[in-house]
């Protein structure tokens, strides 16, 4: 007996010895991600009440997200991660057909997580007689959400193997009898939202947000031409102990809680931003990374290749090719109307109408540019200077505004975006800058 307990003790060293050499045992080993946001389902019983497109493929929803599924179950990754939009305006019908997918990809090995985004609780545009609400999203994605949570909202936190954990954070503003979509969270959240970081680093793990609205600008002007893409301090709470934090506090704050990676979504744009803050006076940097609409051209996911032991993260974007010309189509007639929309707020419906007759084409081309998220392949350079020949003899400040903004997006100019070489499909992440 004493010799065959010997020999099993010799057997289970001997496994554990190859088996870290081999790496499947590695207390670092990588972790693979995929990530996808704003699928906008439509359940197949509210087809017919739809409207016009607003620049998404709202009845396609369904075949594009199983495509990107059904690739993402091929591949076989650790981790799926949806940062919110889950359905086209809050159905319960909607949720529980895109929580039906997601257990098949559990099923198949892939841990998934979700958080809301502003269309999916509590939304008066619903289609069909019954919206979801908090306790309703709570209750159809139970097991796609942490084991840590967040009582006061639909945050929460997991830990994800020995060395990496991901917080989800709810920062949507509903209930108001109204759809906002903006974000907003308030000091108590926060100040949970902290806490769970550096209980998890201080286990000594890695720790990733998925969040929907952007936690940090992608090109300048962005909080003056499109606030609602980011977090606004505008929905104050009654209660003054719980009121909003600015975007820029809650920007420093997931610097002081040791977080260098956002992955976010809610624009609709494949692009990757970069701020530096000063934490114990050295300088933090937090990339934000933002992944394209599926439901909305060119239909980006992503793979990521997370590194904990260096915090190093490769990443590469795949793209559902389904419907692409009807796709694209949807996507002009969409930035035509934003356009529109963001020239008139500045210059009046007069100028506008003007502005657009002359640079209407090229701005759209610019934004298109953008949302592919390689700008130089897509002709961003060609873009912008055309924009700017057709605008030299304007000196106004709308355009010094508009030329800033569109430098940014286009040229990666004031280093917001990831790199003005490598593309933000495909790049390679590190977390700290050169400067100590």
């Amino acid at each position: 007996m004493f010799f065959a307990s010997r020999k099993m003790r010799i057997m289970k060293n001997l496994i554990l010895s190859v088996a870290l050499l081999c790496g499947t045992l590695l207390s670092h080993a990588d972790i693979r991600i995929a990530v996808i946001s704003d699928c906008h389902i439509v359940a197949s019983e509210h087809i017919s009440l739809l409207g016009k497109p607003g620049g998404k493929m709202d009845a396609q929803s369904l075949e594009l997200l199983q495509a990107a599924l059904d690739s993402i179950t091929a591949d076989k990754p650790d981790l799926l991660l949806i940062s919110g939009d889950l359905t086209y305006n809050g159905e319960k019908q909607g949720h529980h057909t895109v929580s039906n997918l997601l257990h098949k990809v559990s099923a198949a090995g892939t841990k998934v997580l979700v958080v809301p985004g502003n269309h999916d609780i509590l939304n008066p545009q619903h289609l069909g007689n019954e919206e979801t609400t908090v306790n309703d999203f709570r209750t159809i994605y139970a097991d796609f959400m942490g084991n840590i949570r967040h009582d006061g909202s639909l945050s929460w936190a997991q830990r994800i193997g020995k060395d990496l954990a991901i917080i989800g954070l709810d920062a949507n503003i509903y209930g108001t009898g109204q759809y906002v979509s903006d974000g907003c969270i308030t000091r108590p959240h926060l100040e949970w939202l902290t806490h769970t970081a550096h209980t998890l680093r201080n286990e000594g793990r890695m720790v990733i947000a998925l969040v929907h609205q952007q936690l940090l600008e992608h090109f300048n002007n962005q909080a003056t031409l499109f606030p609602s893409t980011l977090y606004n301090i505008k929905y104050q709470k009654t209660d003054n102990n719980a009121l909003s934090v600015t975007p820029v506090e809650l920007r420093q704050a997931f610097a002081d809680a040791g977080i260098h990676y956002v992955v976010s979504g809610h624009f609709h744009v494949q692009d990757i931003a970069s701020a530096d803050f000063t934490v114990n006076n050295k300088t933090w940097r937090i990339w934000d990374i933002s992944t394209g609409g599926l439901s909305t051209y060119p239909s980006y996911f992503r793979m990521l290749k997370v590194e904990p032991q260096t915090q190093k993260i490769s990443i590469t974007s795949k793209t559902v090719n389904i419907h692409t010309n009807y796709a694209m189509n949807l996507l002009k007639e969409q930035a035509q109307s934003m356009m529109r929309s963001r020239l008139t707020s500045l210059l009046g419906k007069t100028l506008a109408t003007i502005a657009l007759y002359i640079i209407g084409e090229d701005l759209c081309h610019a934004l298109i540019a953008f949302t592919h998220g390689d700008e130089a392949n897509h002709g961003g350079a060609e873009t912008y200077d055309r924009i700017r020949q057709k605008t030299d003899a304007v000196q106004t400040d709308v355009k010094d505004k508009m030329l800033n903004t569109l430098h940014s997006m286009m040229l990666d100019y004031n280093g917001t975006d990831s790199t003005n070489v490598t593309p933000d499909c495909t790049v390679t992440l590190q977390p700290y800058p050169v400067t100590p």
